[in-house]
């Protein structure tokens, strides 16, 4: 009887991976890349920074933004200018650098959405340009004042799952330094 019961065990494990029967479904995914970014001088712009990275937290599963009280190799920067507006990064590989927010650019543009688009071009999207309509967050200013939308579309976030998977935090983000501002 034993016999039969290894050859049936046997036969069952084959025939599973024959199938290609994979995992539990309940099987661990692999974490996601952490990246540590801090708001120490964040200023008026730390809660709706907070929203940011949870929206991109959610976005894409395979990164996650994680808030520390000590300066991180991401920072966000509340500043002003005599203009009044740019906000803007410094990109020193993806996942670091400096996020700049404008003081002024928060009376013109929904303060979420301007966190949102700038840590898109930390997580390697490029700004999108004129005509760039209000469904895409790289579209950025160019949507006008009265774009509210804080979400990237389904592109935005292929593109930034896309990218991590083939790079890592702290990897050169291709178009940066090429001339093209990220705004």
């Amino acid at each position: 009887m034993a016999r039969i019961l290894n050859v049936l065990t046997t036969a069952v494990l084959a025939s599973g991976a024959l199938l290609g029967v994979s995992a539990p479904a309940d099987a661990a995914d692999p974490a996601p890349e952490a990246i540590p970014i801090d708001f120490l001088q964040a200023g008026s712009y730390t809660d709706a920074a907070r929203e940011a990275i949870a929206i991109w937290n959610t976005a894409v599963p395979t990164i996650k933004f994680v808030e520390q009280d000590t300066p991180a190799a991401l920072r966000v920067i509340e500043y002003k200018t005599a203009k009044g507006v740019q906000s803007h990064v410094n990109i020193k590989g993806a996942g670091r650098g400096w996020v700049y927010l404008e003081v002024g650019d928060a009376q013109l543009y929904k303060p979420t959405r301007i966190v949102v688009h700038e840590l898109g071009h930390i997580l390697s999207l490029p700004d999108l340009g004129p005509g760039s309509p209000c469904s895409k967050v790289m579209s950025g200013g160019w949507a006008g004042s009265d774009c509210v939308n804080v979400q990237p579309d389904t592109a935005e976030k292929a593109a930034v799952r896309d990218f991590f998977a083939a790079n890592d935090v702290g990897d050169r983000v291709p178009w940066w330094g090429s001339g093209v501002a990220a705004r």
